[in-house]
C-alpha cells in the first residue's frame, strides 16, 4: 500500500511540475492540415497550409518550427494528406524527403504554378490525390532512381496530374 501512495505522490509531483512524458492539447485550439505548399527561393523555404497560415526560414525544417510557433493555433502536419513542391529544385526534394514532420504515406507533387490557388488545387488533390509518397520519394532517392512524383498542371480553370 505504500508503493502506491509513494508512486501517487511522485506522479502528482511530476505532474504540477509538467515533466510527465504525456501531455493533453485542446482539440479546439488544433489546426489539422491537409495540404502543404513549400516554396523555395533563394535561399529560403515558405511553407503555407492554407487559411493564411505560412511561414519562411532559411531551411524547411526552419521554417516548419516557425510556423508552428507563429500560428495561431497549434499546427497538426502528421494530418497533410498532399505534399505540393512549387518550383522544386533537387535541394527542395531532398528537405522534403529528410523532414520528419510529414507522415510517410503523405502524397507528394510538383507544380511549376508560380502562385497556385490553395484552395483551388487543395480540394482538386482531396478527389484525386496524389499515389506518389514521401516514402516512395525516400526509397527513390536511397536506390539512386529518378523521383517519379506527379506534376501538377493548370487545365481551362481545373487541375490536371501530367508528368
Amino acid at each position: 500500500m505504500k508503493k502506491v501512495i509513494w508512486t501517487l505522490i511522485v506522479l502528482g509531483v511530476l505532474g504540477g511540475l509538467n515533466l510527465l512524458p504525456f501531455h493533453a492539447d485542446d482539440v479546439a485550439g488544433m489546426l489539422p492540415v491537409k495540404t502543404v505548399f513549400i516554396t523555395r527561393s533563394g535561399e529560403e523555404y515558405s511553407v503555407d497550409v492554407g487559411a493564411g497560415v505560412q511561414a519562411v526560414g532559411r531551411t524547411l525544417s526552419e521554417a516548419l518550427e516557425r510556423l508552428r510557433e507563429e500560428s495561431p493555433g497549434k499546427v497538426f502536419l502528421p494530418t497533410a494528406e498532399q505534399i505540393v513542391l512549387t518550383d522544386p529544385d533537387e535541394d527542395t526534394v531532398d528537405a522534403v524527403a529528410e523532414e520528419t514532420a510529414f507522415r510517410p504515406a503523405a502524397g507528394i507533387c510538383k507544380t511549376h504554378l508560380p502562385k497556385p490557388d490553395a484552395k483551388a488545387l487543395g480540394q482538386y488533390l482531396e478527389a484525386h490525390p496524389s499515389e506518389y509518397t514521401i516514402l516512395d520519394l525516400r526509397a527513390d532517392l536511397l536506390t539512386g532512381t529518378p523521383t517519379a512524383s506527379p506534376l501538377v498542371f493548370q487545365v481551362d480553370g481545373g487541375f490536371r496530374f501530367g508528368r
